[in-house]
C-alpha cells in the first residue's frame, strides 16, 4: 500500500487533473475548473512532500496518529493502521512551502482551494477563472522543478495554453485571444493530432457540411483561424445604400442600390472549439469583423423585409444614413 504513495503515482494521478482543468476552462465549464486544477495541485504537492518523506502526508489530529505516522516511517515493528488518511489540499501547500515557492498569488490559491472544497461557489466569470487558473500553472510548474520533471512532458499538447496563461498581462485582450487560440490549438491537436486518412476524411467531411450549413438570422460562416474549419459567425446584416441614379437636369439623386455587410461580434467553431465573444477578440485574432456579402440581394436584407421594392423609401433611408454618416444633424 506505501507505494501508493510514493512520488511517481502522485505525479501520475496529476498528469490527467492537470489537462483537464485546462480543458474545462476552454470549454467554460467552470465547475470543473477548480475540481480538477485543485486535485492536479494536490498531487502535485504530496509528490514534493513523499519525495522527502512520506510521513509528510500524514494526517495528525487523533489517538491513531502515532501509529499512522511511524507506519508512514517504515520503522520495524510498526502495526498497519485500520485507516489511512492523509492531508488535505491546503495542507499539503502549507507543509510544501517549507521547500517550494513560487509567483502564485496567496489568495488566489487559497480561493482555488475553497472552490475546490465547496467551501465557496466559484464565480461564473472567465477572468476569475484565469485567475485561479494562472496561479494553478505558477505553483505547479514550481512543484514540477523541484520534482525534476520536464513541464514540456506534463503539460503535452496544453503547454502552449500554460505559456499564454503566464505571459504578461498588461494588455488584457490579447492575453485573452492568447490563451484561447493556444486553448483551440491544443483541443485540435488532442483529438486529431495523430489522425489517419480516416480520420482526415472525416474533418474534411465535417468542413463541408458546415460550409453548406443553413444559417440562422444574424449568422454567418466565418474560416477558424485555429483549424481553417467553418465556423459561425454572430452578428449582424446591415445594408449601405449608394446612389444609382441622377436626374440628367438637377443631378439630384433619384435612386439609390444597397450593398449587404455583415458586422461580427462574435465567433465560435464546432471542429476545435475557439470562442470568442466580441469585436475587440474578433480583431486581435486577425480575423476581419466586417465583410460585404458578395452576390447578396440587398432586398433581402433591408429592413423593412418581407420586402416590397419601395423606391422612395429607400432613397430617404439611404439620406438619413448620408446625414449620419456627415453629421449633417
Amino acid at each position: 500500500m506505501a507505494e501508493l504513495f510514493s512520488p511517481e503515482s502522485f505525479y501520475d494521478g496529476a498528469l490527467d487533473f492537470a489537462r483537464t482543468a485546462l480543458e474545462a476552462h476552454h470549454d467554460e465549464n467552470y465547475r470543473r475548473v477548480a475540481l480538477d486544477a485543485g486535485t492536479a495541485l494536490e498531487h502535485l504537492a504530496k509528490a514534493a512532500l513523499a519525495r522527502r518523506s512520506p510521513a509528510l502526508l500524514a494526517e495528525l489530529k487523533n489517538d491513531s496518529s502515532g501509529t499512522l505516522l511511524a507506519w508512514f516511517l517504515r520503522i520495524d515493528g510498526a502495526k498497519t493502521p485500520a485507516r489511512v488518511r492523509t492531508i488535505g489540499l491546503w495542507e499539503a501547500l502549507t507543509r510544501v512551502r517549507q521547500f517550494v515557492s513560487s509567483n502564485a498569488s496567496d489568495d488566489d490559491l487559497r480561493a482555488l482551494v475553497d472552490m475546490r472544497d465547496g467551501v465557496v461557489h466559484a464565480a461564473q466569470e472567465a477572468e476569475i477563472e484565469t485567475r485561479i487558473l494562472t496561479a494553478f500553472v505558477q505553483h505547479a510548474d514550481a512543484l514540477l522543478a523541484d520534482l525534476c520533471h520536464e513541464r514540456a512532458n506534463f503539460w503535452a499538447e496544453q503547454l502552449g495554453v500554460v505559456d499564454a496563461l503566464l505571459a504578461d498581462a498588461t494588455n488584457k485582450v490579447a492575453h485573452t485571444v492568447a490563451i484561447k487560440l493556444a486553448a483551440a490549438e491544443a483541443s485540435y491537436a488532442h483529438e486529431y493530432g495523430s489522425m489517419a486518412p480516416t480520420v482526415a476524411r472525416m474533418i474534411r467531411a465535417a468542413r463541408e457540411v458546415s460550409s453548406s450549413a443553413s444559417l440562422l438570422a444574424g449568422e454567418a460562416l466565418m474560416r477558424c483561424p485555429v483549424c481553417e474549419s467553418n465556423g459561425i459567425a454572430i452578428g449582424e446584416y446591415n445594408v449601405e445604400y449608394h446612389p444609382s441614379e441622377w436626374d440628367e437636369e438637377t443631378l439630384n439623386v433619384t435612386n439609390v442600390e444597397g450593398v449587404v455587410w455583415f458586422a461580427a461580434s462574435g465567433f465560435s467553431c464546432r471542429i476545435c472549439r475557439l470562442r470568442l465573444d466580441n469585436f475587440a477578440e474578433l480583431a486581435e485574432a486577425k480575423l476581419q469583423p466586417r465583410w460585404e456579402v458578395e452576390g447578396a440581394d440587398w432586398r433581402d436584407y433591408a429592413a423593412s423585409a418581407p420586402w416590397e421594392y419601395d423606391e422612395d423609401a429607400a432613397y430617404d433611408a439611404w439620406r438619413e444614413e448620408r446625414a449620419e454618416r456627415e453629421g449633417w444633424r
